[in-house]
């Protein structure tokens, strides 16, 4: 009645190769499992394939995008090499251009690539005191590039050889230069002193049989890992801004955040709303009444036109008159601005604040006809010009007009000797008097 499966698993092994990772997907068992074997479902044998897929589809993504290795490169060979700036960085179809100005069709080209190879193996590797690349370092013509993306894709071609590097130190076939062929000598065990050592030499012969040479040395993959660095910014959200509240009616227009009113000693204020904005009808050409309404509350403004400025006369809350320290004259053409307007009663028991408020009533010009009241004029603020840095900096200059004053009033006090002793001359004598 019952069967037994034994369940396989694909261990997906990620070996990271420093900048380069490389992916092994092996089968093995991993552990036998008895199940009481019923017929499966068709939907569930989908749903199994389903996620086989999907696994198999991201990790070829992620194998394709990180395949991508820099690895350096000497050119030389070549009696005119190309220079080129030391700390850049080069694509693959870039160092493709660069190798096809210095070959042509009767070149021959010889490539040593290591296993793996970073532009720190070639600053830090010492043998004793010395480099590991000595023959390498002798070269007088040649051209380093540190940092290369995949350059064996450009030289591996249909007609390259390969040849590789056996355990004896011998190479795998003999090299025969001719025109136009391409070798690769796979360089592998990660000594690179004896690698600089057979690349000499097999340089020096093939140059010796065939002096139209460009050697090639470079690496599969880079030997050391690049932990790419991402700056993230942490900044809270922008709070939004308040609303504000817009009032208006013919011929006048006001604009603020939060109205409150209380005690004048009261650490926190009642708030109220004022909705709506009326002109009293007993306003005359030169002196306008608004009142300013809402829920609970009814702000009563009077303003007075003279001589091209307008001022506030009078503002009543709750049937008491508030008074305002700082008094309001403006531009007649201007609107008036402040963050935080206060208002308190002659007792100084109470008070209003408006806050970020500005307001401007429109008066008819000199042929009498009404301006648009639907935007602002240039706004006056409520600062004085004599802040404290203003009053502090004229302090300073008044100390330093007086001590300059001292100063030059002693300076005009010296008075130079008008007669001088002369020792063979009779004796000066000078009086009290003088």
């Amino acid at each position: 009645q019952f069967d037994h499966e034994i369940i396989w698993f694909v261990n997906s092994q990620v070996i990271e190769k420093n900048a380069r990772r490389e992916f092994h997907f092996v089968i093995i068992p991993v552990e036998l499992f008895v199940f009481q074997y019923f017929q499966p479902s068709v939907q569930s044998l989908k749903m199994a394939k389903l996620g086989v897929t999907v696994a198999l589809f991201l990790a070829c993504a992620v194998f394709g995008s990180a395949r991508a290795a820099n690895v350096p490169v000497f050119v030389w060979g070549k009696p005119s090499v190309t220079y080129v700036p030391a700390l850049s960085r080069y694509s693959s179809s870039e160092f493709g251009a660069l190798v096809e100005a210095q070959i042509d069709e009767k070149t021959f080209t010889i490539v040593f690539a290591e296993d793996r190879l970073s532009a720190e193996d070639l600053s830090q590797c010492k043998l004793k005191t010395q480099t590991c690349f000595k023959n390498l370092q002798k070269l007088e013509r040649k051209s380093y590039l540190p940092s290369v993306e995949e350059p064996l894709s450009v030289l591996e071609g249909s007609n390259a050889q390969s040849v590789q590097l056996q355990s004896d130190g011998t190479l795998s076939e003999r090299i025969v230069p001719q025109a136009g062929g391409i070798v690769v000598v796979n360089l592998s065990g990660g000594d690179f002193a004896s690698h600089d050592a057979l690349i000499d030499a097999v340089y020096a012969r093939l140059h010796k049989e065939y002096p139209n040479i460009v050697a090639i040395y470079t690496g599969k993959t880079p030997s050391f890992s690049y932990s790419s660095l991402v700056r993230k910014t942490r900044q809270a959200e922008q709070e939004p801004e308040p609303a504000k509240e817009v009032l208006s009616t013919d011929g006048f227009m006001m604009v603020y955040e939060k109205f409150m009113f209380g005690q004048a000693d009261a650490e926190e204020l009642t708030a109220a709303k004022l909705t709506q904005a009326t002109k009293v009808e007993n306003a005359t050409t030169d002196a306008v009444q608004i009142r300013l309404s809402g829920a609970g509350a009814q702000v009563d403004l009077f303003f007075l036109l003279t001589q091209g400025s307008w001022e506030i006369t009078g503002v009543w809350f709750g049937n008491q008159e508030y008074y305002l320290r700082h008094r309001v004259h403006v531009n007649q053409h201007f609107s008036y601005s402040c963050n935080q307007w206060e208002y308190y009663s002659y007792d100084l028991q109470k008070k209003i604040v408006f806050e970020e408020v500005q307001l401007q009533p429109f008066w008819p010009g000199a042929d009498g006809a009404a301006p648009a009241s639907d935007r602002f004029g240039d706004a006056w603020y409520c600062v004085g010009f004599t802040t404290g840095g203003i009053l502090s900096g004229l302090f300073l200059i008044l100390i330093f007009i007086i001590i300059g004053s001292y100063g030059i009033a002693w300076m005009m006090d010296i008075r130079t000797m008008d007669r001088f002793d002369d020792p063979k001359g009779k004796t000066i004598t000078v009086n009290a008097a003088e």
